[in-house]
Order: structure tokens, then sequence, then C-alpha cells
């Protein structure tokens, strides 16, 4: 949905210099580009397209003081849909930051390349965001309304903080001291209930289900299917186990050491007393194998049972119940490496949808919402993560009508599993690297009924609507791949509510 262009601050500075260049004995002015921004001075210039109009935000550098960020944005609509007088960017521009409550412009967060954590917009005790335009949603209109939020500030003081927006990632955004540009609103830094700092998650899968790894820079979760390392109604470890124990393995070791929780699970096939001595004496088995294959006795294995009492899907099917049976490893420490995704393998079959190279792209009809070309140009590394853009670029001449939108969200699915909440459409396209599938990188914000809702690092909506001719951009962010050097991403919803495509051979800059 967006587009960037940063401003070159500085230059009259630059300018000078040339024209002093030959002055007797020069004192050395330091380096254009280590020199701060005004507080009120524009840097970064961002325009965001969607629900059939445009948006422009005129970004300032973000102002510490003491230990909050504050960041400023003017925000103008420089287009508007056929017939509107503004634009309400509900869908991709609000966002939470505790479950239920949207905060106006909450999908402007903070990235701490440094630790790896999320910085959300500081709330009061009602959930309202700290800051100017105290409400749950924007209006934008040709007249210029002026956003700003506060954030908790890094730890480390000279930590590079990149910001997310929609349809683009700022990284290296700039951090002054001083005083914000001045609002019609008190800042009312005293009201702060909370200002989160959430560390990333990030989750791998094997496309065979025998393993998913979700870790942050705190926790490593395993899971382990029971069908690949178990006979059915077994615990004795099958052929295969060795394998998949290895990789265990090796992903441990990229973690200090710890005590690591081995908890066996059941579908609902059987009595709660057979299940419950299957699920421990399966936990008891995985723990016994790593532990004759682990080196150091520096981790702790723990393992225990929880029958069929804890699934991750409905035991309404065979697939779901498949899912449920498993073994689960959970560590709790420092990440100390990055863990390599496998990328042996062929790339598997993909008939859900059309293929095509992701700078070329491929056609969509989206029914009301008209024809789009989806392409992906190239993927960005930045900041240890993966930077992808999809652009979808309405080709037909029709004009965009209020509730007809393009959709790219592979639906209301979760790769976590039952009891992970997530948007209704987030965009939550995946990466496919040989037999692995990589998740964008996600986030809790708390719970909201039995849920823990989960929210995407990057776009947080997978929909939104346009006029001919227009390009709608939407932001996915995923773990960095160091050895790779093209991408191919897809979407797997495969339901009514889900758009599938895949495109191979993305560019990575």
């Amino acid at each position: 949905m967006g587009t960037a262009q940063r401003s070159a601050y500085g230059a009259a500075l630059a300018l000078a210099l040339v024209l002093t260049g030959c002055a007797a004995a020069p004192t050395p002015d330091p380096d254009p580009a280590d020199t701060p921004a005004a507080t009120d001075e524009v840097v970064e210039t961002i325009s965001v397209t969607g629900s059939g109009g445009e948006i422009e935000v005129a970004l300032h550098p973000l102002v510490r003081i003491d230990d909050h960020l504050v960041l400023t944005a003017d925000i103008t609509a420089v287009e508007l849909p056929e017939g509107e007088k503004f634009i309400s960017p509900r869908a991709w521009f609000d966002m939470e930051t505790i479950p239920g409550v949207p905060v106006a412009g909450g999908a402007l967060r903070l990235i701490d390349a440094t630790s790896g954590n999320i910085h959300l917009p500081a709330v009061d005790t009602a959930g309202a965001p700290i800051g100017s335009v105290v409400t749950r949603s924007l209006t934008v209109r040709a007249e210029p309304v002026r956003l700003q939020r506060v954030f908790a500030a890094p730890e480390e003081a000279d930590a590079a903080m990149g910001l997310v927006l929609p349809g683009a990632y700022l990284d290296a955004f700039p951090v002054v001291d001083g005083e914000p540009p001045e609002t019609e609103d008190d800042l009312a830094l005293d009201d702060i209930d909370q200002a989160p700092v959430v560390p990333l998650e990030s989750t791998t899968r094997e496309l065979d289900g025998a393993v998913q790894v979700t870790q942050s820079s705190e926790t490593l979760q395993i899971s382990l299917s029971g069908d690949v390392l178990f006979a059915f109604g077994s615990a004795e470890l099958g052929a295969d186990a060795a394998t998949i124990l290895g990789s265990v393995v090796e992903t441990l070791g990229t973690r200090e050491a710890g005590v690591v929780d081995i908890v066996g699970h059941t579908d609902d096939v059987g009595d709660d007393a057979s299940n419950q001595a299957l699920s421990e004496a399966r936990a008891a088995a995985v723990a016994d194998a790593l532990g004759s294959l682990l080196e150091s006795d520096e981790f702790e294995l723990r393992p225990s049972g929880r029958g069929e009492s804890a699934p991750v899907a409905a035991n309404d099917s065979d697939a779901n119940r498949q899912l449920n049976r498993r073994v689960s490893l959970t560590l709790t420490t420092t990440r100390l490496s990055q863990t390599e995704v496998a990328a042996e393998g062929q790339l598997p079959p993909f008939e859900d949808g059309p293929i095509a190279p992701g700078p070329e792209g491929v056609e969509l009809d989206m029914g009301a919402a008209g024809t789009f070309q989806v392409a992906v140009p190239s993927a960005r590394r930045v900041d240890g993560m993966l930077s992808v853009v999809v652009e979808a670029t309405r080709t037909d001449d029709g004009a965009y009508r209020v509730g007809t939108v393009a959709n790219l969200s592979p639906g209301p699915w979760s790769y976590r599993g039952e009891g992970a909440g997530t948007r209704l459409y987030p965009f939550a396209p995946r990466l496919v690297v040989g037999t692995s599938a990589l998740y964008p990188l996600d986030y809790p914000i708390g719970a909201r009924g039995s849920d823990v809702q989960w929210r995407l690092a990057g776009q947080t909506e997978g929909r939104d609507g346009a006029s001919g001719g227009q390009t709608l951009r939407f932001l996915a962010l995923f773990p960095d791949l160091p050895e790779a050097e093209t991408l191919t991403l897809e979407t797997d919803g495969g339901s009514a509510w889900s758009t599938t495509y895949r495109l191979t051979d993305i560019p990575i800059e």
C-alpha cells in the first residue's frame, strides 16, 4: 500500500562545505548524514493507497523523552475516492495494543533491530492511545491531521529502530532528543498505563507436518508429529525418529542450556486413562532418545503427558486428530544463534491457484472488486529480517466501491492452531524453502476470551479496495534466510475465505 521517499536533510550544510572548501585551515564539519534532524523536520514521506484513495504520511523523527519515544506523523488525503470527502482507513491503519480496543494509527509500530522486540503504541487504563487523535479510528481528509504516538524507548540508547507502516518498513529511522512537534492535544505521558515491548516470534513447519518450530529471542517451542515418531497406539520410536530428533538437537544447540519440558499429547480416540498413559510414555521415549543424543548434560529434560486434554485442533476429523497426536518441547532461554531453515528437497507441487515468477506476477479476478495483477518485484534483507511487499495493481478501469475489496489473505486460519486468535483476514503468506514453510513474524497482545490474540509484525489486514490503475501494497516480515538468493511466496488457506497463489524466483536485494 505504501511507497516511501527519505528526505536528504543536511543538504544546506553539504553545500556550505563545498563553498568553503578552499578556506585556510577549515574546521572539520560533521558528516551531513550524522547531523541530527530537527524535531519539526519531515525526514520521510510515504504514500499509502487504500480504500480507493491515497494518503500521504509525512513523518518527523522519533523524539526521545526520558524512557519514551514520540512519533509524529502529518497525514493528508491527496486523492479521495470518487464522491467521497474523506478516507476511513480502519482496516489497514488502526490496530490494537490490547485485545479488542483499536487504536487510531495503531499500525504504526517500532521494531528494535538489536533485541528483536516490537514496540506498540502506549495506551491509558481504558486502552485509549497517548498522544493526539485519541480515538479508535482515523478519518483522513484533504486537510492534514497530526497524529502523535508514544512508545517505550529501547534499553540500548543507540539501538537501531525500524518503523512499520502499511505497505512499508523503514529501517534506521532517526531518533533525536528535544521537544516533539506541537499538537492541539496534551501529550499526557503521566497517563500511560501500558507501552508494551514484545519479542517477535517466528514459526517454521515441515510441509509433511513432522516438525514445527516457533521461537523468539526468549523462548523455543518445538512440536513433533506423533504419527511420524510412533506407530499408532505405540510408544516405541520408529525408523524416522532419529533424523527428526537429530534436527531437534541442532535447534537446541542454538540456545542457552536450561530445562526442556517434553509433553506428550493424544487425540480423543480411546478412554482418558489410556490416552494419559500413552502420552506419558511417548514423552519419556523422546526424552530418553534426546538424552543419548545431546552432548551436553546442561539441558534438563523433563517429560510429562497431558493425554487428550490440550488439543491444538478440534477432534472432528482425521486430519485434526493427526495434529493433536504430538510431542511438544519448550525451552525458555536466550537464543545464541540463528536456527537454519533446511533448504533441501524439491519445491512441493501447488495445485490450489496460479503460479508465476514474483516480478511477473499472477492475475487474480476479485469479482466486484476488479481484476488485479499481484506481484513481488523483489524482497529486501534488512535488520535481520526479510521485508516482502506484495503489490496488487488493479488492471481494469473500474471505480472503487465501498465494501468491495481484493483479498490476499489465507483466511481466518492460524498456523499456531486452536487457541490462537488472529484478525479475520490477516496478511499471512508463507515462504517455502525446500520442504519447509516459514511464516511471518508475529507477537501476542494478550488474551481475549479463551484465545491468545496474535498480531503480525507486518501488514495486519490482507484485504483492501482500489480504483483502476491504483496499486495496493501489503507488507510481510519474515526472519532472514542468510543463504537464500531468491524466495518463493504462497498462501495456503484453501478455504472459501482465502485467496491462493504462488510467486517464485523473487530476488533479494
